[in-house]
């Protein structure tokens, strides 16, 4: 289901507007903004987060517009069809941009058809269990998955999804028995792991940090740098476990064949943005981490490429590979 929602309905209380650069130049009016996931996501949040302050840097309205289904495709592929005229931008992510293509046939290829801005966030995977859970660390929970007759279960938000990948993986390297429930979405999982449907849940941070916050489930280990708000949780590195570094990315892009001059201005002012104080304080604080530096374009187009590269010999080896 479709929503749309004006900006003076989003704005955060104590963001303060960014520094105003030159607009785009092409297009009137509001930039319609496409998330391919529901309300209430790690994406979606980016994008309420970002909206209001790049409105005021840009001096154009921005409309959030919700697309979701299908782990992100037919959001990515809305984007895909739009003008490019800067009129239709949309936050790209992981899902349907770097696991889609390698595990699914989506009906875009995330490189030729889409015009990649700046990379705006990254968020970690966090293993997690109920906040009732017997298991009060990683250990305990890794001793049950190797040595119950059952093992574990994990979910995931898909099947085919980074953190489904991530959980093969953790299986592989230390012989736990884990059997991986898939979901439609990050909402889904959490629902059954708080009511005990299944045993844990790898997620990406941004969508868990709602159910950590309200302390109904507990954190195990984290993919990534640990974020502040995690400190006394171990990360898979330091648990021993270095391939399990990999972190979930959320960006700007545009259809195919947005101006060069456009990609530019877009690009300086999502930089500018997401460097203001309160935007990162804001986006740290829903468990997202701004870039430490800024990208240009082609340094974000060359991250979902270099993403996919990285993963399709994984993918691969666990079978999941698109036929």
């Amino acid at each position: 289901m479709r929503r749309r929602h004006a900006l003076a309905l989003l704005l955060l209380p104590g963001l303060a507007a960014a520094q105003a650069t030159d607009p785009p130049r092409r297009g009137n009016g509001p930039i319609r903004l496409i998330v391919p996931f529901a309300p209430g996501g790690g994406v979606d949040t980016a994008a309420r987060i970002l909206a209001p302050p790049l409105a005021d840097a840009l001096g154009r309205a921005i409309l959030i517009e919700n697309r979701p289904g299908g782990r992100g495709i037919p959001g990515a592929e809305a984007l895909m069809h739009a003008a490019p005229d800067g009129r239709t931008l949309g936050l790209t992510n992981t899902a349907p941009l770097g696991m889609a293509p390698l595990v699914d046939r989506p009906p875009y290829d995330s490189d030729r058809d889409f015009t990649h801005v700046a990379l705006i966030a990254e968020t970690p995977s966090v293993l997690l269990v109920p906040a009732g859970s017997r298991f009060a660390g990683f250990e305990p929970w890794l001793r049950a998955a190797q040595s119950w007759r059952r093992g574990l279960t994990y979910g995931s938000p898909a099947l085919g999804s980074l953190q489904h990948l991530q959980g093969e993986m953790l299986a592989k390297a230390t012989g736990a028995q884990l059997t991986h429930i898939a979901y439609r979405g990050t909402a889904a999982a959490m629902q059954d792991l708080v009511n005990d449907q299944v045993d844990s849940l790898i997620a990406p941070l941004a969508s868990a940090m709602p159910a950590l916050q309200a302390g109904r489930v507990r954190a195990l280990a984290v993919s990534g740098p640990v974020p502040g708000r995690l400190a006394d949780v171990p990360s898979f590195a330091a648990l021993g476990l270095p391939q399990l570094t990999a972190t979930a990315w959320t960006g700007l892009s545009g259809p195919r064949d947005l101006p060069p001059d456009l990609v530019v201005q877009l690009n300086r002012a999502v930089n500018r943005v997401v460097a203001l104080p309160q935007v990162a304080e804001a986006l740290r604080a829903a468990g997202l981490t701004p870039p430490p530096q800024p990208l240009d374009a082609e340094d974000y187009r060359r991250l979902v490429a270099d993403f996919q590269r990285a993963w399709r010999p994984v993918v691969e080896a666990a079978g999941m590979a698109a036929r």
